[in-house]
């Protein structure tokens, strides 16, 4: 076999050519610094500036549209990022705020580079009726300049397409027809200061248009007050199928009642109901070129249309009342309410002792300003002390017009008794525009206690105490005797010889310093014991006090305790500065607190007001101040300055 000498010399020539043949590629960092660089440098030395001036413009995604069909408003300024939404408000249209959207471009000219910033609010339009509807120009101010878009006009339609409205759409009706009503429903305009009158906002919908609410409607205005309007949770079960103008609408109704506050010309506002409704939207695409013996693509695609959600607030009518004062000749009495009422009375045990309380309960029912009425008045009468009444209303509507409230007072006989005061309830009545006065049915009772002795008619006190009393039959003073003379004989006494200690006498004669020194040791005793339980009363007493300060130092403890702990410290107090330990804590009043030590005037007051508050707390229950809510930072300050007054004193 022949071999080519020339052969390794051509492998080596080839591998030569295929190693000269790959280049080496540069690492692409490089590529992007130096590029960066040259931007820098180009920046630096031309500097960046922003284009154009600052212009506004306005645009409709579509110029015509059917009722119930969404079109796209979009509000674009060229120059700025910073220009806020303006308001648009146009009757017939409901009109939603989207949301913003801001761009940036730059490019070079003239060996500087220009960069140009804009910033588009887009806005959802739903025509809720036929008709030409113009969007007015829009004011925008931009870094104090102002702006103004150019007016824009919206043709709709009554019918879309000739399409039937199905699976819950929004398409319109034939005729001249609004998708969606809403409306104040009130039973009167004139109406009395103070008196809640019911009122109702209801809402129609297009029964075709599939809809849910959003949220509660907020109404407010002037001059009276609102209740707080209610939706049922299970709202769908509300709503009413009925027939406005001819065409079938799905009404809800939100109820809530209104209170003038001062009398004159009120307005129940315009208020905007939030619904989320299906509504139809044409789709928008960017335009496909034309093939030759195709069909028109974008002709085919942007007359269909696809269903979206769609926030729309629905807008209601607005209602002028006619507020009166109420007239004069206010019963004494007058309990502030409103509307018609009746009244009923009890009261709880019928039989008691006196100093102890009875709970007389006072029932107003029917319909009226709940909310601003007072309790039913108890006549004072000798003999009674009364306690600040509680309160709790029941409703029977969802409103809270109608219902009854409870009052329950404490009141106290001092002296025995046979009937409860007299109870009346005053109100005015807006039917009749007169005022009515309830009287409350005179309730027996049985007090047991001493009564104060009467004194006998025509005899004075100071007869009485004039006339002398009865003196027993008078003893006779005996004689004096006369002078007596010694006597001489033994008369009664013996001469005994016998030994002193021997006699029965003188061992009882002994027993009388025995009898003296056990006495003196039992009394010793007795002293040592009885100092000794004086101490442990004491520690006992100090201990009680240092639990009720604890009580009282923290700032959580509610209301009722917080009393309940400062009258045991004042008892407490009391019961430690008694020298002869005979004073129990529990039976401590105030007037006994003020007598235990020497107290200027305004500490005495101050004490005598402290039991007072204690006293109405726990008679009067929560409703007359609230004994579980937490204690005001001024009044739990005072409080503490007379007790520490109060410890200061000297017994």
């Amino acid at each position: 076999m022949k071999t080519n000498p020339e052969e390794p010399h051509a492998k080596t020539q080839r591998r030569k050519k295929t190693s000269a043949s790959v280049k080496p590629i540069a690492p692409w960092p490089y590529c992007v610094r130096m590029i960066l660089l040259c931007l820098l440098a180009l920046l630096a030395e031309s500097g960046a500036a922003w284009a154009g001036e600052v212009s506004v413009s306005a645009r409709l995604s579509d110029v015509t549209a059917a009722v119930g069909e969404q079109v796209e408003l979009q509000i674009t300024v060229q120059g700025t990022q910073n220009a806020k939404a303006p308001q648009v408000r146009v009757e017939g249209l409901s009109i939603q705020y989207v949301g913003p959207s801001s761009s940036s471009s730059f490019q070079f000219q003239n060996g500087r580079m220009e960069g140009t910033s804009r910033i588009t609010h887009t806005y959802t339009v739903l025509p809720q009726k036929d008709g030409t509807f113009t969007i007015p120009a829009l004011a925008i101010e931009v870094d104090g300049k102002k702006l103004a878009t150019e007016p824009l006009t919206l043709t709709v339609s009554a019918q879309a397409g000739g399409g039937n409205p199905a699976g819950g759409t929004a398409n319109a009706q034939a005729g001249k027809q609004q998708l969606t009503v809403a409306e104040w429903v009130v039973p009167k305009t004139r109406v009395y200061v103070g008196e809640a009158v019911p009122v109702e906002l209801r809402l129609y919908v297009d029964s075709r248009v599939k809809w849910r609410p959003l949220q509660i409607p907020q109404a407010s205005g002037e001059g009276f007050t609102l209740h707080k309007m209610v939706l049922p949770k299970q709202w769908e079960n509300s709503i009413t199928e009925v027939t406005r103008d001819g065409h079938a609408f799905d009404m809800l109704v939100f109820r809530t009642a209104i209170t003038p506050v001062k009398d004159g010309k009120l307005t129940l506002p315009a208020t905007d109901i939030p619904i989320v409704a299906v509504v139809q939207q044409k789709r928008q695409r960017p335009r496909m070129p034309q093939m030759p013996g195709m069909p028109d693509m974008d002709a085919l695609f942007n007359q269909m249309s696809m269903n979206v959600e769609q926030q729309v607030a629905v807008r209601s009518n607005s209602i002028e009342f006619e507020a009166l004062p109420l007239p004069s000749g206010k019963p004494k009495d007058f309990s502030g309410a409103v509307g018609q009422f009746t009244l009923e009375t009890k009261a709880a045990p019928e039989r008691v002792r006196a100093g102890d309380p009875v709970t007389v309960t006072a029932v107003v029912k029917g319909v009226g300003s709940f909310d601003r009425m007072q309790a039913p008045v108890i006549a004072s009468e000798p003999g009674w002390k009364a306690y600040p009444p509680s309160g709790k209303f029941t409703a029977d509507d969802e409103v809270g017009i109608s219902g009854e409230k409870t009052f329950e007072t404490a009141l106290i006989p001092e002296t025995a008794q046979t009937e409860l005061p007299r109870i009346s309830f005053s109100f005015f009545n807006p039917s009749t525009e007169k005022y009515e006065t309830l009287p409350g049915k005179r309730i027996p009772i049985v007090v047991e206690g001493a009564a104060a002795p009467a004194s006998t008619p025509g005899t004075s006190a100071a007869a009485a105490s004039a006339t002398p009393a009865a003196s027993p039959a008078a003893t006779p003073i005996p004689k004096a005797n006369d002078i007596q003379y010694i006597r001489v004989d033994a008369g009664r006494w013996k001469v005994d010889f016998a030994p002193v200690w021997s006699q029965r006498g003188f061992w009882l004669v002994q027993l009388v310093p025995l009898a003296a020194l056990l006495g003196l040791g039992g009394w010793q005793w007795r002293r040592l014991r009885l100092g000794d339980g004086a101490a442990r009363r004491l520690a006992r007493l100090r201990q009680a006090k240092a639990e009720a300060g604890r009580v009282l130092r923290d700032k959580k403890t509610p209301t009722g305790a917080f009393f309940d702990a400062a009258i045991r410290v004042f008892q407490l107090e009391a019961a430690l500065g008694d020298r002869r330990g005979e004073l129990e804590p529990e039976t401590v009043d105030a007037e006994t607190a003020c007598a235990s030590r020497t107290l200027d005037c305004e500490t005495a007051e101050g004490v005598r007001r402290v039991f007072a508050m204690h006293g109405e707390l726990r008679y009067a229950g929560a409703g007359a101040g609230g004994a579980s809510g937490e204690v005001h930072p001024d009044q739990r300050e005072r409080v503490l300055q007379i007790l520490e007054q109060f410890e200061k004193s000297h017994a």
